[in-house]
């Protein structure tokens, strides 16, 4: 009896101190979220964002796994792969509107996992109370393998270039079928980095009757560009749409010297074309901090 009641003492310290450590963690957490708040600037964006909480999963809090899906495509003939992050507290009888995000040259449909996506928007929600949303990671190496290690730069821009249209035509419409998603372009954002950038402005100003939120990272060059004469332009021009974006937001490092001048020069020219969107730059380069950046900054106004 003596050393059951000694066991159920030493259970209660454990869970006491266990109860303890999960407050001081929340606490530290909620100190970072003010402090990255105080950073804001006008258009409230949170330029430098060092050692981020957003990115860590944070003790006490579950955080839902990404899935991986196959989709019919009649582009290549073949069951193609995307990775969906669902809401921790997911629930088949409720509706939520979807992100459709984009990765950039020799990555796949894990690479936005890979950058702790999943993880990020889930914090997003916990300590932020950013609305909850379905995100789909395609595969924009479009094609039967699915893969272009072994194709020329040529080949593989041609196989990235047909993203929006397998996108469209194929990843949308089983999304909408399988998923419980709000249909209609005030629910529905895509974002990417890199030639997952040029890829988002290709569809954003495409189909603009499809998406009501674009976000654009680093992106590669969309327009006919004499810096990038290789790569195809994949629109001739920004032509505004009739109803605006509900978002448009455009980023980059101030380091970025793989395609950083594409950014300024969209920038410029949607200030003239009359386009609204923000703009930003941050410190970095053509690297993941920059792009977890941007994510959390267009994350922050998704749906709201």
């Amino acid at each position: 009896m003596y050393r059951k009641k000694i066991v159920i003492g030493l259970l209660s310290v454990v869970i006491v101190g266990s109860i303890a450590r999960q407050i001081e963690q929340e606490r530290q957490v909620k100190k970072q979220v003010w402090q990255l708040e105080q950073k804001k600037d006008a258009d409230g964006i949170i330029r430098e964002t060092p050692k981020p909480y957003f990115i860590e999963k944070q003790a006490g809090y579950r955080y839902r796994d990404p899935e991986e899906i196959t989709y019919p495509s009649k582009i290549t003939g073949t069951n193609r792969h995307a990775m969906v992050f669902l809401p921790a507290d997911y629930k088949e009888e409720k509706q939520y509107p979807v992100l459709y995000l984009l990765h950039g040259l020799t990555g796949s449909h894990r690479t936005w996992r890979n950058k702790s996506a999943d993880v990020i928007l889930q914090n997003l929600h916990y300590f932020e109370q950013v609305p909850e949303m379905i995100v789909i990671c395609p595969n924009s190496a479009v094609n039967g393998d699915e893969d272009t290690e072994e194709l020329s730069l040529t080949e593989t821009i041609q196989a990235y270039d047909l993203t929006g249209q397998d996108l469209v035509e194929n990843l949308m419409p089983y999304i909408n079928s399988h998923y419980p998603v709000k249909t209609g372009r005030e629910y529905t954002a895509v974002a990417g980095n890199s030639m997952g950038g040029r890829n988002t402005l290709y569809m954003a100003f495409t189909y603009p009757e499809l998406f009501g939120y674009v976000g654009v990272f680093s992106s590669a060059s969309v327009l006919p560009d004499e810096t990038y004469g290789h790569v195809n332009p994949l629109l001739m021009d920004l032509v505004p749409p009739a109803e605006k974006f509900r978002l448009l937001m455009l980023s980059v490092g101030r380091s970025d010297d793989v395609c950083g001048d594409v950014t300024y020069k969209l920038h410029g020219l949607m200030k003239e074309k009359g386009i609204e969107h923000l703009f930003y730059d941050t410190e970095g380069g053509h690297e993941d901090t920059v792009w977890q950046n941007a994510l959390y900054n267009f994350a922050k106004k998704l749906f709201i």
